[in-house]
């Protein structure tokens, strides 16, 4: 290796050996040799080894496993989320059949926490809107929305889903007072909120909106997503009035290199490749 005045020489290392994976003299699966045969290959330390590893890791193609090494991470098949796909229930219908399409309700290991804080999945939770989701719903912090929640595990890839909804509280409830002298009686239960929004205030139009985030916090165990390297996919969807007001968002949040997403316009046939079923 010759040396690069202006490049750090573990980014060296980490472009020839990034190189050597995505061109397969590595395969899927196998195993870097150890630091210590790498240093002596690239005549430079170990630290600059791990250093170079590190970055490949965080840029998911490699895996390290302590006490076992490090290894070339494999590409699972991605499964597909399409929007408007009139032919199947929409996911969050009272007629879609998550078992039917070989999904299952999970536990996952926060919800012990939000089980303290009074959230069921499937059922609806008033909270208070805040950040992101008043922006979404153009409201001002501190608006009453119905919050629902579940997680979803395909029962032969064992890949994870999280979907949470946000319904404006007003629409299916009635809200008097603030703070702490706030009472909310609902007159609508949640598995017909839909039905209705769409009487109420229909014929409803979506506008669905894709964006990658990196993950924090529980999300990694919850989703079993690798802990480094791996985006996080959000696929939005948000409920408008006929006038164009904002009414609900419902939120899929999906590992990025587990799930891919597109129009049912971008597939001619009648059941694309990949598919998991679910449609928004």
């Amino acid at each position: 290796m010759t040396d690069d005045k202006g490049a750090a020489r573990w980014r060296i290392i980490a472009d020839l050996l990034r190189s050597d994976v995505l061109q397969d003299h590595y395969q899927p699966g196998q195993a870097l040799p150890g630091e210590a045969f790498l240093a002596a290959e690239y005549a430079t330390s170990r630290p600059t080894i791990r250093k170079a590893i590190a970055q490949l890791a965080g840029e998911g193609l490699l895996t390290v496993a302590h006490g076992r090494g490090t290894f070339v991470r494999p590409a699972p098949d991605r499964r597909m989320i399409l929007t408007g796909w009139p032919e199947h229930e929409d996911l969050l219908s009272p007629a879609y059949d998550p078992a039917k399409q070989h999904w299952e309700h999970i536990t996952v290991p926060s919800e012990a926490e939000r089980a303290q804080n009074g959230v069921i999945p499937n059922s609806a939770l008033f909270m208070t809107a805040e950040g992101d989701r008043a922006d979404v719903l153009a409201v001002r912090r501190g608006r009453m929305v119905a919050y629902r929640y579940a997680y979803w595990q395909h029962t032969k890839t064992r890949a994870r889903i999280h979907l949470c909804s946000y319904v404006l509280a007003e629409l299916v409830a009635t809200v008097t007072g603030e703070g702490a002298d706030r009472e909310i009686e609902p007159h609508v239960e949640p598995e017909n909120y839909y039905a209705h929004l769409e009487r109420e205030h229909g014929p409803l139009r979506w506008t669905t909106s894709v964006h990658t985030q990196m993950p924090y916090g529980e999300t990694y165990e919850d989703l079993g997503m690798e802990p480094i390297g791996t985006p996080l996919l959000i696929v939005r969807r948000v409920m408008l009035s006929q006038h164009g007001r904002p009414l609900e968002f419902t939120e899929i949040e999906a590992p990025g290199d587990r799930f891919e997403t597109a129009a049912v316009s971008d597939y001619n046939s009648a059941e694309p490749r990949g598919l998991s079923a679910l449609r928004i």
